[in-house]
């Protein structure tokens, strides 16, 4: 195990992290009048969207590189009776090995995770008419932190676009603008039918 594994290990096994298993808000509007189908949790940690999305009927494949957090994870949706619903992969979303299959998914979400290789395996995991959800950290003014870590100004937006996507939603902000910790950006797109 790597040492950034190894380090989210001890951050879910401490309580960290869990956030009260409360989902991010751009994943509840964005599912509003959705019918549930067959997500994807990249980084779920200890699944606090996958278990919301499994409470509302969608089938979930969470995948982290944190084993405790996945088990952390299980342990919930077995308390919430939801654990049919979501399977669960401890994996290195690094990896170089690391592949999705193409129009798989009706919902990808991304939360706080960010690996720049993958944007490319998302874009082609949705299957049409799907959704990609995601609020990630941006540079900040002032906010010390690897720029690999975080999103440049206006980068996510931009990336999706040139997707061709439709953007359902999308902003971006500094912490007291957004309501996150740090400055974040969110946006919500569909794939075209």
């Amino acid at each position: 195990m790597n040492e950034r594994l190894r380090k989210w290990d001890e951050k879910f096994a401490r309580g960290d992290e869990i956030h009260g298993f409360a989902p991010s808000a751009p994943l509840a509007d964005a599912i509003r009048g959705v019918p549930p189908g067959r997500a994807l949790d990249l980084a779920c940690g200890a699944g606090r969207h996958a278990l919301f999305l499994a409470e509302r009927g969608w089938q979930v494949v969470a995948m982290d590189g944190s084993r405790v957090g996945i088990d952390r994870m299980l342990e919930e949706a077995r308390r919430r009776r939801v654990e049919a619903r979501i399977g669960a992969r401890a994996v290195d979303l690094e990896s170089e090995s690391f592949a999705l299959d193409a129009d798989s998914f009706d919902l990808v979400c991304d939360f706080y995770f960010l690996h720049r290789p993958l944007f490319a395996q998302i874009r082609h995991a949705v299957r049409p008419g799907g959704l990609f959800v995601a609020a990630i950290h941006v540079e900040d003014e002032g906010v010390e932190a690897p720029h690999s870590f975080l999103l440049a100004p206006g980068e996510l937006r931009a990336l999706v676009e040139g997707w061709g996507w439709e953007i359902v939603h999308a902003r971006e902000g500094s912490s007291s603008e957004t309501g996150h910790r740090h400055a974040t950006a969110e946006i919500v797109a569909r794939r075209a039918r």
